[in-house]
């Protein structure tokens, strides 16, 4: 049989350079990448579901002449270099690196072998659809079910990444018996002669179809495969000297809950990882705050203290339903935990962990959407690198997979606010008076008796005279101060002292705490940005949205100075879906915008969305209902800030 190197021609069709979409959507992190596609590709394929899936990955150095048609490739790399040269600095580079490789007299081959797997299906017609045609042939094609990991048919660009060659041997004994392989060369177009350019893909094959070679392909020596399952080779393997442990860390931290549950087991030239090692593996790991976080996962699903949730029915329009226990919330409370939750679909795989839940409360959680309605539906709003759900992929219907899609994210912060929130009531008390009362000393004192040590005097001072003067709760809205006792909140904030006088005249810059405001009568306070703060106040103000905003009454509190930390009490007259809260720095001459490092709510409605510059994007705001959200922003002094909200 006659095999050969065939590109097929573009025929006026699209001219492809070195790079393309599916590559960079796994470009900076190609080892990982690697291991997360490929590893989720076998998961999606196992052939008896009550035995584990096996993924080796092995690496080994042949002969140059032992590439099938290594001569030929190397002409088609010396025509890539006369089409592109002058023309693209990335494609010369990589074609230059690419001939000095199969110029060498030896090749460095990665193989990576799964068992238990039904192998690549349709390659003996290599019929449309099918496992072998989708992998092979199809662009941005998957034909998997609703229970699978993949769906965008992207992820198989990841192992090319790894190649310095971009070419890679698929080889298989499928379910059937049909033993085939095949090269794929995922390079760029070229001239083939005056008057054909190539699409840039090429096939290692017997035919100008692209079919299939009917047989393996064996070029690991020693390794022969008997069983059902896919091989791939990856050519010109040069990675860092440390790429074992890379693996071996990307399966710890995507797959660990796989490979507890049995369904799993990866091998790394010879290195195991399974049910019986794992535990030991990931905790052995260096004390970093990326594997703390994997160890309290693990731990949540190894402890008998965990609790478990099961999501509830849920009935949407379009005929959609989720049946009770489609998914499953595992919940653990106790000192230094990350408050996120780790996400997951049916393989089990890692894809985020969903943040802004609690702020206040320490938790540590684990979702799994394991029903088949729920695992479609989510499946549908996940982007190609597996690493975030956003309702807005959901062609069908954006605005019900945002309604679904919040639904979730409610029934965990409800989830842990009910188990978890008694818990740590006695440390909650730092939020005083009516909405909130700032006092330094009493966020920083300890037991039961925080409340008990205010003055009662004190506190009938404060809501006689907060409800006698409506004008003082107007301007207080729009903004507040931090203060070291009770005197000075009541002087610089209220603008009552003890004794029941208002008016003041705080001489105070924001810079300490004490009389800080400029009273209420007289509001000449000093309140100047100071020029010698590093951070990021010296641009203008930027432009707000065209739209009026939406009116609010809100309050705040400095928790922490240096840190720039705030807690925000806010009430919107309007429900809003969505909308976003600006942040400015009132200034003596001029306004500025403050930026956000950080923002969180503990309040189970309410979402944080997103934050930048000087923005947070808020969903699901009530009507005259308030909610506090905390802030931490890029200016280390005390600052006079006003917020107003927008609807999107």
């Amino acid at each position: 049989m006659n095999k050969f190197w065939h590109f097929p021609a573009a025929m006026g069709g699209l001219i492809n350079s070195i790079n393309h979409a599916g590559l960079e959507t796994f470009r900076g992190n190609a080892l990982e990448s690697l291991t997360r596609e490929v590893c989720q590709n076998s998961l999606d394929a196992v052939k008896i579901e009550n035995k584990p899936v096996i993924v080796e990955f092995s690496s080994f150095s042949i002969d140059k002449n032992k590439v099938p048609g290594i001569y030929e490739l190397r002409d088609v790399f010396l025509k890539c270099q006369e089409t592109w040269e002058g023309k693209n600095q990335q494609c010369e580079n990589f074609l230059k690196k690419a001939l000095k490789i199969v110029e060498s007299s030896t090749m460095q081959i990665l193989r990576i072998s799964d068992f238990n797997t039904k192998g690549l299906e349709g390659a003996k017609g290599g019929e449309l659809g099918s496992p072998w045609s989708s992998l092979v042939k199809e662009a941005g094609s998957s034909n998997k079910n609703d229970n699978s990991g993949g769906s965008f048919g992207i992820g198989k660009s990841a192992p090319f990444l790894n190649s310095k060659l971009r070419t890679l041997f698929y080889s298989s004994l499928d379910i059937t018996g049909y033993e085939s392989f095949i090269g794929v060369a995922n390079i760029m177009s070229f001239k083939k002669n005056q008057y054909e350019i190539t699409l840039g893909n090429g096939y290692y094959t017997y035919n100008r179809n692209s079919n299939a070679i009917p047989q393996q392909l064996f070029l690991d020596p020693g390794f022969v495969r008997t069983d059902t399952g896919t091989d791939i080779y990856v050519t010109a393997f040069e990675p860092s000297e440390d790429w074992e442990k890379e693996i071996i860390k990307s399966v710890l931290h995507n797959f660990f809950i796989t490979i507890h549950k049995e369904k799993l087991v990866v091998k790394i030239n010879g290195f195991e990882i399974n049910n019986s090692n794992i535990k030991d593996l990931i905790m052995d790991l260096e004390n970093t705050e990326e594997n703390r976080h994997l160890k309290n996962y693990f731990n949540l699903l190894t402890t008998n203290q965990t609790i478990k949730i099961t999501y509830p029915t849920k009935k949407y329009k379009d005929g959609i339903t989720f049946d009770e226990g489609e998914a499953t919330l595992f919940l653990i409370n106790g000192e230094d935990l990350n408050r996120r939750v780790l996400m997951t679909r049916t393989t089990g795989m890692r894809i985020f962990e969903q943040k802004n839940i609690s702020g206040s409360i320490s938790f540590t959680g684990i979702l799994m959407i394991t029903g088949k309605n729920m695992n479609k539906i989510f499946k549908q709003m996940e982007n190609p690198a597996h690493n975030e759900w956003s309702p807005d992929r959901y062609e069908r219907n954006t605005k019900l997979a945002k309604k679904i899609y919040a639904d979730l994210r409610a029934f965990i912060r409800n989830a842990v606010k009910e188990h978890f929130q008694e818990k740590i009531i006695d440390s909650m008390d730092a939020i005083g008076l009516n909405d909130f009362l700032p006092n330094k000393k009493l966020i920083n004192m300890k037991g039961v008796n925080k409340t008990e040590t205010l003055n009662s005097n004190i506190k009938q001072i404060l809501n006689k005279e907060i409800d006698k003067e409506s004008s003082i709760k107007k301007t207080l809205r729009r903004k507040g101060n931090s203060m070291d006792n009770i005197e000075d909140l009541l002087a610089g904030e209220y603008g009552i002292t003890p004794t029941g006088n208002y008016g003041g005249n705080g001489l105070g810059k924001h810079s300490g705490g004490g009389n800080t405001g400029g009273g209420i009568q007289t509001p000449g306070g000093q309140n100047q940005l100071d020029g010698n703060v590093s951070g990021h106040l010296n641009k203008q103000r930027k432009q707000k949205p065209s739209h009026k905003p939406i009116q609010i009454v809100q309050r705040y509190v400095c928790i922490d100075k240096e840190q720039g930390k705030y807690r925000l009490h806010i009430t919107s007259q309007k429900a809003i879906e969505y909308g976003q809260l600006i942040f400015k720095v009132i200034g003596e001459q001029s306004d500025f915008d403050l930026p956000i490092k950080h923002a969180i709510t503990d309040d189970p409605t309410v979402t944080v969305e997103k934050y930048n510059a000087n923005k947070i994007v808020l969903s699901s705001i009530p009507a005259k209902q308030p909610f506090i959200i905390n802030v931490e922003i890029d200016y280390p002094n005390y600052c006079v800030m006003e917020v107003e909200l927008y609807e999107n």
